[in-house]
């Protein structure tokens, strides 16, 4: 089930949150600590479908901040109006919980684990399990992506007792665990009722839960594929995939995997998934967990898209022959010169690719030391920002300019990874695809160069990997209509 918060702080706010949100919600949940002074029964008459009601106490990150009779009161009054379930905290007085207990409320029995480090499960679900509570529910602050598997592990020992459970791992590592609650055997995700409308942080709009997702669909056979990178803000990946996935009807979900400690993630959540894409700052170090990489990868020395087959992981890159078929759409690169700024990732497989289709590469980077070891490495000349100023005032030109670092992406808009005077009549690509007109690009233009944007290499890799995944090949045409 989705669960919708309801926040309030005012009474038109909660009745607008519960509209607009009412389509897509199973049940909501009436924050009674954010909302203030509500008439309880007009605002739970206006639901029209079953109600928790949810007093959280500032001690356990709520709001309200009055005693626990009080607190008490309140929440009795709304089980007396109705409310389907009572969400009563672990740490909470043992009469009141004794008392809604008593009074045959259906309680769910919260904990939210505030503090740092590693979480016990086994020993919080042992502590948690109570003949009073309905419904168990973990909740704690994700602070890597690898610790969503503590919800994970609370769900499948809850299915084991056949107890129902919600478990979730708060703030924007722990996204995963509000999507997949279903794979794992959990009740229920809480979600907002739009926008900026949150109750916990990390939050999804129901109505991405329903019609992005489908996550009221989703079961322990879903495939689960995704991107894992650090920052995902900027990706657009789960608005294009996951729309394929319905269109060509595969039970399969793409979430946001937001990675710090790679070591860890692949110890503990990449075993869950089927496949996934890999971004920024992973595409290097990502190799040595794979058990094999195809040989252009090996030869770029950089995977983006990762497959499990039989138990195995296999690596391939698409970026490379995506940027270049972007490319070639307006200019073959044979024979043509082409200044690569970078020495990531997508730089590697750039330059590996534009080499290997007859072009002479020339490699900038902010980092000298990291680009002349690229550049050795490919056997490719380096050319450093002064040298290039230097060649730009006595009038030389690179026929394809290429940005493959991140300089430009979103929020950094107004950042640019190139000065102005080199981008006279040459072709400038920029591979950052967020937003889809950088600054790079705008000065190429006011320049009077000719650019390709970043969205053309992603919807080429993007293709690429989604028939790599699902066996299907998607349209270039339909990937622009679902993310125009």
């Amino acid at each position: 089930m989705i669960i919708v918060s309801i926040t309030g702080p005012g009474m038109k706010d909660a009745l607008g949150q519960i509209a607009a949100s009412s389509q897509y919600a199973d049940m909501f949940e009436l924050r009674l600590d954010m909302i203030q002074e509500p008439p309880l029964g007009m605002l739970m008459a206006a639901t029209g479908k079953p109600i928790i009601a949810t007093c959280r106490p500032d001690w356990e990150g709520g709001e309200f901040r009055e005693t626990e009779s009080e607190r008490a009161e309140i929440l009795h009054a709304a089980a007396e109006l109705g409310a389907a379930y009572v969400d009563i905290e672990l740490n909470a007085d043992a009469g009141i919980i004794r008392r809604l207990h008593g009074d045959g409320r259906r309680l769910i029995l919260s904990y939210h684990h505030n503090g740092k480090g590693k979480l016990d499960i086994a020993r919080m679900y042992r502590r948690m399990k109570s003949p009073h509570a309905h419904v168990l529910k973990l909740a704690y602050t994700a602070e890597d992506c690898a610790d969503i598997k503590y919800a994970f592990e609370f769900l499948q020992l809850a299915k084991q007792d056949k107890q129902r459970a919600i478990a979730i791992a708060m703030g924007e590592f722990g996204e995963p665990t509000r999507i997949l609650y279903k794979k794992f055997g959990g009740w229920a995700t809480y979600a907002s009722a739009g926008i900026g409308l949150s109750a916990a942080a990390g939050q999804i709009p129901a109505a991405e839960l329903r019609e992005l997702y489908r996550s009221e669909r989703i079961s322990g056979k879903t495939k689960v594929f995704g991107v894992v990178g650090n920052p995902l803000k900027q990706s657009k990946g789960i608005y294009l995939h996951n729309p394929l996935y319905q269109k060509a009807k595969k039970d399969a979900v793409y979430c946001r995997f937001q990675v710090r400690d790679l070591n860890s993630y692949m110890k503990r959540v990449a075993p869950v998934l089927n496949g996934f894409s890999v971004t920024i700052p992973h595409k290097q170090s990502i190799i040595k967990y794979l058990d094999r990489i195809d040989p252009t990868a090996k030869a770029i020395g950089a995977v983006n898209t990762v497959m499990r087959k039989a138990g195995r992981l296999y690596g391939t890159n698409t970026d490379a022959p995506g940027a270049l078929d972007a490319i070639e759409n307006v200019l073959k690169v044979k024979g043509k010169s082409m200044l690569i700024a970078g020495a990531g990732g997508a730089a590697r497989a750039i330059a590996y690719e534009a080499k290997q289709r007859g072009a002479k590469i020339f490699l900038t980077n902010r980092t000298e030391s990291t680009g002349r070891k690229l550049a050795t490495e490919f056997n490719v000349d380096f050319v450093s920002k002064t040298e290039l100023l230097r060649a730009a005032r006595k009038g030389v030109r690179y026929d394809i300019i290429v940005n493959a670092t991140s300089v430009g992406m979103t929020p950094h808009v107004n950042a640019s990874p190139l000065p102005k005077s080199i981008l006279k009549k040459a072709i400038v690509f920029d591979a950052v695809y967020n937003p889809p007109m950088t600054k790079l690009l705008r000065d190429a233009k006011n320049a009077g160069a000719m650019i390709v944007q970043g969205t053309e290499m992603y919807f080429n890799q993007a293709a690429l990997q989604f028939e790599l995944y699902a066996g299907v090949k998607p349209g270039i045409s339909t990937m622009r209509k679902i993310l125009s």
